[in-house]
């Protein structure tokens, strides 16, 4: 079974990863060569151009009429509706089903002229160079894989076969011609196999880098006992709303050194834990975060200022609905005392993003403190 499963995979190299994975590194792959079949397709169109203006001056209008000549222009005219036609895509999200279409059928009709073209063409006027040429172009600048490969090779391979049994004069009857095109094939799908599998290796290791790079970052932004964001992450939320009304919360847990001193400091990492997640859980657009120790930070993006007041004091209530125990507190359960500030505009242009914001702490700080000085239990908002 698991040696199968190596024959697959070295049939197919997509078939050693997850299917997300797989789908995502074929749009990577096919967003490449897209733009690798634009640039074979300008070359031949001006290689296949320039022979023609040299059949017309050697020959005159009857040298576009052959049969070679007309399969160049076919060819050409090809080439453009594919450049036309599949698009410029610059991401593997722009890759639709349409990219895939125009991609196979556009390879697939390269290798076909090309080997049309050799089929219809004498000794005497040509070899098997074109065919050649083409064959081994695909195999080493496209990524492709064995499969796709083979169905692309077939129709033109069929008929080179079919020149032979009909073509009494067919160039691939001199002694070797046809050889070359049979080891030309070989050798262009084992490149293939061998260029494909290495990319993937390649985009799948560089992933697992971004991947663990973008880990990290969530994990540094991450506090590590209440599992909500940090105070690093308050500062970058605050950055990227620069036009944004705002209320900024400065939350704070009422005795909770007399809670830690009754129930001991591991239950107190469990109150933290409850009400930072109900914090951080309650349906509002914004950002809470630990600032330290027992009291967390909240930013809450305000579309209606006048309705600020009513969800603060809703927050204040569903942390004393959680009904945390606290024999220590003279409420009998855990609960918050709120101070804060809220603002309508946002400083422009300022040089320090970081003291504009502590400022807004300051102050939501210090209508935590008459909070406090009050009762604790409730909200205070700041006024100057």
């Amino acid at each position: 079974m698991k040696t199968l499963h190596s024959v697959i995979q070295t049939l197919n190299p997509y078939a050693a990863y997850e299917k997300t994975q797989s789908t995502r590194l074929r749009k990577t792959l096919m967003c490449d060569n897209v733009k690798r079949l634009k640039i074979i397709g300008i070359i031949g169109s001006s290689v296949n151009l320039l022979l023609l203006v040299l059949y017309y001056l050697d020959r005159g209008f009857s040298g576009l009429t052959t049969i070679e000549a007309t399969l160049r222009i076919c060819w050409i005219l090809a080439s453009i509706i594919y450049i036309i036609g599949v698009g410029s895509p610059h991401s593997p999200e722009a890759i639709k089903k349409r990219q895939f279409i125009f991609f196979y059928g556009a390879t697939g009709l390269c290798l076909l002229f090309a080997s049309l073209i050799t089929a219809v063409l004498s000794v005497e006027q040509g070899s098997t160079f074109l065919y050649l040429i083409n064959i081994l172009l695909i195999g080493s600048f496209l990524y492709l894989s064995l499969p796709e490969m083979i169905c692309i090779i077939a129709p033109s391979f069929l008929v080179l076969v079919l020149s032979i049994l009909f073509t009494p004069g067919s160039i691939l009857l001199v002694q070797g011609n046809f050889v070359n095109v049979i080891a030309s094939t070989a050798f262009a799908v084992v490149i293939a196999q061998t260029i494909l599998t290495s990319k993937l290796t390649q985009l799948a290791s560089t992933q697992t880098i971004l991947d663990q790079k973008k880990e990290l970052e969530y994990l540094i932004d991450l506090d590590g006992l209440t599992r909500i964001p940090n105070r690093r992450k308050l500062e970058s939320y605050y950055s990227d709303h620069p036009h944004t009304s705002f209320a900024l919360l400065m939350v704070d847990i009422d005795y909770f050194k007399n809670y830690n001193d009754t129930y001991g400091h591991l239950q107190g990492d469990q109150c933290l834990i409850q009400v930072a997640q109900c914090l951080s859980h309650y349906p509002f657009e914004g950002l809470t975060t630990r600032y330290g120790g027992e009291e967390f930070v909240t930013i809450i993006i305000l579309a209606d200022l006048e309705c600020i007041t009513p969800l603060v004091e809703a927050i204040r209530q569903s942390i004393q609905d959680l009904q945390i125990r606290h024999e220590a507190s003279p409420f009998g359960v855990v609960t918050v005392s709120i101070g804060y500030v809220v603002t309508e505009t946002r400083r422009e242009n300022h040089s320090n993003e970081t003291t504009v914001l502590e400022d807004f702490i300051l102050k939501a700080d210090q209508a935590l403190y008459q909070a406090k000085e009050n009762g604790r239990n409730q909200i205070k908002l700041y006024q100057e």
